[in-house]
């Protein structure tokens, strides 16, 4: 039972999910929990789910509601409502009321026309190491979006699509995203847009290091919309082109037309909005583009290498309505899904790999995906102008100057460093992720988030969530224990180097 003052809506729907998932088959788990569900609100004792699809919707409302409230009530300690949503708030209610009272067959009738998303199964997760999902915010728009009639696919004539080839690109769509812990989240959330534009998460704004899929995701959604909504206008452009665009428009005049060139769209895509910093009449004029479209219920996609309140150059204004929508993080891909990444590569292309050699990338290469197929057309080069099959020695020969020959065990998960804290210290691991305050628990654990953020590159509130959904200002307050304890206790930094060494496997 947790303590709902200090629980966040991510650590609530991690626990619950740990429930659920010693409930049911790991299948039924990944493909109608995991992937399929995005906590949206928890007020007056109710837990509000949002579905990424209206077949899902209705499915879990009939099958699963009962297991969804047991699981919410012994996390939150009280009796817990579970309510699921698809749609706008005036056919919630209908969905859910109705959902009971039919068969499963009855269901599959009523939604053959809604696209089901390609939930893709993840390989199971070791159960000590919860899943790290990414940032999650919700903030209520201050413009409401409710009144917006609901869409339906219209029947694909011979409408042209206002969407130029070079705009989308052709590899970017949701078949080819591999779904891991890193955008879970995010990618539950654009297959929701991409089935129903302008219908929630308007606007949704995904942020993100370099290389991560910000782009990718993006486009996929476009692609969707495209597919469903062929009469759709849609528009895909950096923050880059739209100012370069205005700048055009103001020599030429015609800044009418281009205003009405962004204006009267249904779907705007921008890709990398932080270089509108610094420009103030670029700003302006996205300002009014941005009202204009949200006042006539145009769905907006936006990606950024940080999220909007860090964006410190940008107008208030316009950064509080990146916020009023959701904005959602991806971070760098886990192992797992690394390899996922590589074995899906592989498997396009025809190409064999020893699995040796998969496993070898996979954890000496972890900045971004781009390093990753970097590595792999590497390691493929190589092997093609050898003429020989791609086996972990040629593999580590391709990579040698990537690789720090020292570096032996690079990729290091928050699971591997907690066990060896445990046996360092002879504590039980229920104890070090358990509530307990004796200094005997406390200080290995104090210790074990700081090496989590010293040796990983997981986020303070992700590495909360892996210590059984603590705040990560917990996190933060142990970080900073532990490095003052370094700077002024000698045998106290030897002791934690020791342990730096047992978990890396490398020798300074």
């Amino acid at each position: 039972m947790h303590d709902m003052a200090s629980m966040d809506l991510t650590s609530l729907w991690l626990g619950i999910l740990a429930k659920i998932q010693q409930e049911i088959p790991p299948q039924i788990y990944d493909n109608w929990f995991e992937t399929a569900l995005i906590p949206y609100t928890y007020e007056n004792d109710t837990l509000t789910l949002d579905t990424t699809g209206l077949f899902i919707c209705k499915f879990i409302s009939k099958k699963y509601t009962g297991l969804l409230e047991n699981a919410a009530s012994q996390v939150t300690g009280k009796a817990t409502t579970v309510r699921l949503i698809y749609s706008s708030e005036g056919e919630e209610e209908a969905i859910v009321s109705t959902a009971a009272e039919k068969t499963t067959n009855e269901l599959l009738q009523e939604t053959q026309a809604i696209d089901e998303p390609k939930l893709q199964p993840e390989e199971a997760e070791p159960p000590v190491d919860p899943p790290l999902t990414p940032t999650l915010e919700i903030v209520k728009p201050e413009l409401l979006v409710q009144d917006a009639l609901p869409l339906t696919p219209p029947p694909k004539a011979d409408v042209k699509p206002l969407t130029t080839a070079d705009e989308l690109n052709s590899n970017y769509t949701f078949e080819t995203f591999i779904v891991g812990n890193s955008n879970r989240i995010a990618h539950a959330a654009a297959l929701s847009i991409a089935e129903a534009p302008a219908q929630k998460y308007n606007p949704f704004f995904i942020y993100g290091g370099s290389g991560l899929g910000k782009t990718h995701l993006m486009q996929a959604i476009g692609h969707r919309i495209r597919e469903n909504f062929p009469n759709m206008v849609l528009r895909c452009i950096t923050s880059e082109d739209f100012a370069n665009e205005l700048i055009q428009s103001i020599q030429d005049k015609s800044s009418e037309s281009f205003r009405q060139r962004y204006r009267n769209v249904d779907v705007l895509l921008v890709d990398d909005i932080q270089f509108l910093e610094n420009k103030e009449h670029t700003q302006e004029e996205f300002f009014h583009t941005f009202n204009k479209l949200y006042q006539d219920h145009k769905q907006m996609v936006f990606t950024s290498d940080r999220p909007p309140q860090d964006i410190k150059k940008m107008e208030d204004r316009l950064r509080s309505r990146f916020q009023g929508g959701m904005v959602t993080s991806i971070d760098p891909p886990d192992l797992e899904t690394r390899t996922a990444i590589l074995r899906s590569r592989a498997e396009a292309e025809h190409i064999e790999f020893q699995k040796e050699a998969i496993d070898y990338i996979a954890s000496n290469v972890s900045e971004n995906i781009h390093e990753l197929e970097g590595a792999f057309v590497r390691v493929t080069l190589l092997a093609s102008q050898a003429h020989t099959p791609i086996t972990l020695e040629l593999t580590q020969k391709a990579l040698q100057d990537l690789v720090k020959t020292n570096n032996k065990k690079k990729y290091i998960t928050i699971d591997e460093i907690t066990r060896t804290v445990c046996q360092f210290y002879k504590v039980k691991y229920e104890d070090l992720m358990s509530k307990k305050k004796t200094k005997s628990i406390v200080i290995p654990r104090q210790i074990a988030m700081y090496l989590c953020r010293e040796l990983t590159e997981n986020t303070f509130p992700h590495i909360g969530t892996a210590f059984s959904g603590r705040d990560h200002t917990t996190v933060m307050h142990a970080c900073n224990k532990v490095s003052d304890e370094i700077k002024s206790n000698e045998s106290f930094r030897k002791m934690i180097e020791q342990l730096k060494t047992q978990i890396t496997g490398v020798d300074k």
